[in-house]
């Protein structure tokens, strides 16, 4: 393998994950071309967080957010560029 292609696949893997061979694109259809990572995602507002801040007068919605966040995984396909979360 050349430099310049083992560059831009740790590029790749730095942006998009490692490559799952076996996950198929539901958008394209093509096996192989899918990287996967996990990441966390923002998902909603958090009703523990809400009684927090309304107890509090609102300090612990400056401290803390109303937010919570999820462990999702994204995926993208590198055959046709699309992006989905599962």
């Amino acid at each position: 393998m050349g430099l310049k292609k083992a560059i831009a696949n740790v590029a790749l893997f730095m942006a998009h994950g490692e490559l799952n061979s076996k996950m198929l694109c539901p958008h394209c259809g093509d096996r192989g071309a899918v990287h996967v990572k996990s990441k966390k995602d923002k998902a909603g507002i958090s009703g523990g967080k809400a009684t927090a801040a309304l107890l509090t007068g609102g300090f612990s919605l400056l401290a803390l957010g109303l937010s919570r966040h999820q462990e999702v995984t994204e995926a993208w396909c590198g055959n046709c560029g699309s992006r989905w979360k599962f």
